[in-house]
């Protein structure tokens, strides 16, 4: 494979566009970077849009990552698995650090046992660090890098080596999976672009750069050429994004591995599991 050839397969790799929602298609940009290695796509949608979203992602690449912000009521990790596995999800990206001692734990473990990988976040690097420690120690599959900073003056958390390389794989010791919040967030549009804060969220230790629903393919492209450059200026090493490729592939991998969550009907006779903030304030299922 000749260097044009694989910067753009590792570039797409390390991306996970987000959708609304699908009416029996996704994107024609996203069909074609899921043929070139795009690991799969978050669904910003609920009930049947996004059991469509998932429906034609499976069609596409069957062994797909779906993320979903998650259920819009608390509930504990056992019942988040099963709503998401019901609506074709196997990624929840919306899991908070739980405030109270071994709940973020006991959340984890549970949503993770029942077939839903977990993204923990938002990490920033500042506060506590507890339930990241927690969440690390229990096997969480991913953390997710926030918008806001440790400190101020300092840039996003998930633009920053000192919080990502230093705080969460240096003092943490975490070895998994580092997503970027939605990169389409004001401060980050205002401040670097999309394409910019791609490239630096992988200098600074991210795997796993995430598109908002309103990038499309221009955004994508966009990130490519930029990628190109900072490879080519020596700012983006291609052995960042091999290692952040293979942490990604190895999520994927996981994730699509057939599992069985309890049936909801049996779901209240298991023992209580700590319930997590919801992902969004409103009501209603999956």
């Amino acid at each position: 494979m000749n260097a044009v050839r694989r910067l753009t397969v590792l570039v797409d790799s390390c991306l996970l566009p987000s959708v609304s929602g699908a009416a029996g298609r996704l994107p024609d940009w996203i069909l074609r970077g899921l043929e070139r290695g795009t690991p799969g796509i978050a669904v910003h949608a609920y009930g049947s849009a996004a059991r469509s979203a998932a429906s034609a992602l499976r069609a596409a690449l069957p062994d797909a990552l779906t993320g979903h912000p998650g259920p819009r009521r608390a509930v504990g990790g056992r019942a988040a698995a099963a709503e998401l596995v019901a609506t074709g999800a196997n990624l929840h990206l919306g899991v908070r650090p739980g405030p109270a001692a071994d709940e973020t734990r006991v959340f984890v473990t549970d949503l993770q046992t029942h077939g839903v990988a977990a993204a923990l976040g938002p990490f920033t690097g500042a506060g506590s660090l507890r339930p990241f420690a927690e969440g690390a120690a229990a096997g969480v599959r991913a953390i997710t890098a926030g918008h806001s900073p440790a400190d101020s003056g300092r840039l996003p958390a998930a633009l920053d080596v000192a919080a990502i390389t230093g705080i969460l794989r240096g003092e943490l010791g975490y070895g998994g999976v580092v997503v970027s919040d939605a990169l389409d967030a004001p401060s980050i549009v205002d401040g670097w672009g999309v394409p910019g804060a791609a490239v630096l969220a992988w200098i600074a230790g991210v795997d796993l750069v995430r598109l908002g629903p309103s990038s499309g393919a221009g955004v994508r492209n966009a990130i490519h050429a930029a990628a190109a450059r900072a490879v080519a200026d020596g700012d983006l090493d291609l052995a960042r994004l091999e290692e952040a490729a293979d942490r990604v592939a190895r999520l994927r991998r996981w994730a699509s591995e057939p599992r069985m969550p309890d049936a909801p009907d049996r779901l209240h006779e298991a023992r209580p599991a700590a319930a997590l903030p919801a992902a969004a304030p409103a009501t209603g299922d999956l």
